[in-house]
């Protein structure tokens, strides 16, 4: 497939690059940063902003599916780094005829938040993160009430640990907690979402 990625030099971002290079995917990256990345075969990147509109629909054109692991900064509290982007990305999408899309969002978002014990729901999700999952959950609405074929996958808290090949993965409200998954298993489940259709236009919460 022709896969275009979105906050491609973050850490999930780069777990989706190279395991989707190592799966045969061509892959097209986009990046403020074309430097970030070494080139390869496989592998086009595309440099821009996901807030010109111009260069974010050159690279949404022509591709078979979206994966987007953007993600604001805590301290950045005006930002809305996925919201805005995905304003551009979905409508661009719907144009050119790219349904496909898999985007990453937290666990502890909208109806998830009274999942999380209270002490990190309040000082956390209450607090610390209040702007970044905010951010979240306005791009979870962009894509849930877009016509297009989405999936948003609510992670655990990430980690930099080796990948493990197994996860948990519901969005009855059967996980609850704050349990933790390696950045390598959430590039791999979002990968695997688009040779399958069982969480097409659903939510589900990943973590081991």
């Amino acid at each position: 497939m022709k896969l275009l990625v979105f906050g491609s030099t973050g850490g999930t971002g780069r777990q989706l690059v190279s395991q989707a290079l190592a799966a045969g995917h061509e892959v097209t990256a986009f990046t403020r940063n074309a430097s970030a990345l070494d080139a390869c075969g496989g592998l086009t990147v595309v440099s821009g902003s996901t807030s010109d509109p111009t260069a974010v629909e050159h690279a949404v054109s022509g591709r078979d599916a979206v994966l987007c692991a953007l993600g604001g900064r805590p301290w950045r509290r005006t930002e809305r780094v996925c919201s805005t982007a995905m304003g551009r990305i979905a409508p661009l999408m719907a144009k050119h005829g790219v349904r496909r899309i898999v985007a990453m969002s937290t666990f502890g978002a909208s109806d998830t938040r009274p999942l999380v014990p209270w002490l990190p729901r309040l000082l956390l999700f209450g607090a610390v993160l209040r702007s970044e999952v905010a951010d979240k959950e306005a791009m979870e609405r962009q894509l849930t009430t877009s016509n297009l074929d989405w999936t948003v996958v609510r992670t655990g808290l990430l980690t930099d640990g080796a990948a493990k090949g197994v996860w948990r993965s519901s969005d009855d409200g059967s996980i609850r907690g704050l349990g933790r998954i390696a950045r390598a298993d959430v590039a791999a489940f979002m990968l695997a979402q688009l040779s399958s259709d069982t969480w097409l236009r659903r939510r589900p919460a990943v973590m081991y």
